[in-house]
């Protein structure tokens, strides 16, 4: 299996900022062991789906969404000792998806 860094872009959550419900985006990036391109998407957005920050509020008709950016294979070297977190940033709910 090969390993591959996953650029993510997040849109459209409804997060608890400093106490007040407010509508963030955020960028991330994970590195993962797949057998495939789309497998590496998968188990990306399967490690975000179990990250305790990204818990959001929003009501089921209103969901976030989660965009692959870019899928690039790397060497298992090439994975950081700390794994990145979360750069967030005000949605204002306008996006190109």
């Amino acid at each position: 299996m090969a390993h591959y860094r996953v650029l993510v872009n997040g849109v459209n959550f409804w997060l608890l900022v400093e106490d007040t419900p407010k509508r963030m985006g955020f960028f991330t990036t994970r590195f993962v062991e797949a057998a495939s391109p789309e497998e590496a998407e998968l188990a990306a957005v399967d490690l975000l789906r179990a990250e305790r920050k990204l818990k959001p509020l929003n009501e089921r008709s209103d969901p976030p969404r989660v965009f692959v950016e870019g899928i690039e294979e790397v060497l298992a070297a090439d994975i950081p000792a700390v794994l990145p977190g979360f750069t967030f940033f005000p949605d204002d709910g306008e996006t190109d998806a």
